[in-house]
């Protein structure tokens, strides 16, 4: 080999970058997106809802930016969506006492520039361990309400009766994702403070059945001083996050399978409630009645044995007449599924709760994402900068006078022989 053909393979020792990855390539790509999904009345619902995300990249190879890129820019819900109707009653999907209402959320994206990133969304306050947050992450969304509420019903959504209405509400909701280098993409998700009032005809017949049986055992009881009064007056039934619990049968709701449905849960909860409200109610009208004196109790017994009659027949009734009519109006109106995992041409999203309205046929509104990826691995980063390049050129040239040196000793010994 002559001097020349060294001195041109040290040249390329010092410009050949370390891959080939193209200039414009994503070395790393972290995007948090409180609010993403499909709406049948929006064809571009979901490139809006990604314009409106908090997201970092890392664009071009070899990185010449800032080693780690941060966005938290809140979701400006107005300006990114506009005005969005959806069901047979046109009524708003997103705020302004929409379908979907989220409360003081944020959103965040970190990419590094060797080709990890991480992503949140949700409320702070819930965030997963997984991702470290920095402080002041600005919020939006409506203040005084829940991280999100979820409040339908099938008049104005599917159309004729109100079978079921649910105003579901959500204290803590939050997404985290991370892409490290080398590792692959994980995700978790938070669900704290979950309630929701139900109503419609479904619980409003029993409720009804109930207060005929009171109205009536009251025309007797009442004169004597036994007054009983009807725990489903309202016609809304009230679920706490404990009586979700004890259906599901975990201790806390981020314990959940992925993909479950939290409406699931509702009508044998609503179920619950009504027979722990009407057994109380029994049992608070036969303590009165057991305190009279023994004539009014000659008077109130009959009126108190036609009323356990009844009341016990309703709560015996109750898998008829409301799991089975509540579970069918439910399906058909709504659901909301936890802890969505999803992962798609290196793209790896968390989200935390999905919400299909008319089972997705109308709407499907994912709350709280995190986006990470696609990130390129180490090997496909090049790292041609002015230090790499003082290192490789040097390293060629310290070659090439190698070479020269141990060309002129054998030049030498030669000469000498």
């Amino acid at each position: 080999m002559g001097v020349s053909a060294v001195t041109a393979l040290a040249l390329g020792l010092v410009a050949a970058p370390a891959a080939t990855a193209a200039p414009t390539d994503v070395i790393s790509s972290g995007s948090g997106q409180i609010i993403d999904g499909s709406v049948l009345a929006m064809p571009n619902f979901a490139s809006l809802a990604s314009n409106g995300a908090a997201t970092a990249q890392q664009i071009g190879t070899p990185p010449s930016g800032p080693a780690v890129i941060e966005n938290s820019t809140p979701l400006d819900l107005s300006s990114v969506f506009g005005v969005v109707n959806v069901g047979s009653g046109n009524v708003p999907l997103l705020q302004n006492n929409g379908v979907i209402t989220v409360g003081a959320v944020s959103q965040y994206g970190k990419a590094v520039n060797d080709g990890s990133s991480a992503a949140f969304s949700g409320t702070v306050s819930g965030a997963p361990g997984l991702v470290s947050l920095p402080g002041g992450l600005p919020t939006s969304g409506t203040t005084g309400i829940p991280a999100a509420e979820v409040k339908l019903g099938t008049a104005n959504i599917l159309g004729g009766a109100d079978l079921v209405n649910v105003d579901l509400k959500i204290t803590t909701l939050a997404a985290a994702a991370k892409k490290d280098q080398g590792s692959a993409a994980v995700g978790e998700s938070a669900i704290a403070g979950v309630s929701a009032d139900l109503g419609g005809t479904v619980i409003g017949g029993v409720a009804g059945t109930v207060g005929t049986a009171i109205s009536t055992a009251n025309l007797v009881l009442t004169p004597l001083g036994v007054t009983v009064a009807n725990p489903l007056a309202g016609g809304t039934i009230s679920i706490t996050e404990a009586d979700l619990l004890a259906v599901a049968g975990v201790p806390n709701l981020n314990a959940l399978p992925p993909g479950t449905d939290l409406i699931s849960f509702l009508p044998q909860a609503v179920a619950n409630k009504i027979t722990s409200l009407v057994n109380s109610t029994l049992a608070s009208a036969t303590t009165a009645v057991n305190a009279l004196g023994p004539i009014a109790q000659i008077t109130a017994g009959p009126a108190l044995a036609v009323l356990t009659t009844a009341l016990n027949g309703v709560v015996s009734g109750v898998s008829g007449t409301i799991v089975t009519p509540l579970s069918n109006a439910l399906t058909a109106l709504v659901s909301a599924k936890v802890n969505i995992k999803e992962s798609n041409g290196g793209v790896f999203t968390q989200r935390a709760l999905q919400v299909g309205v008319a089972g997705g046929n109308i709407a499907t509104v994912n709350l709280a994402n995190a986006v990470v990826g696609p990130n390129l691995d180490a090997a496909a980063i090049p790292v041609v900068n002015k230090d790499t390049l003082a290192i490789s050129g040097a390293a060629a040239l310290l070659a090439l006078f190698a070479w020269l040196f141990f060309r002129a000793r054998r030049r030498t010994a030669v000469v000498a022989a």
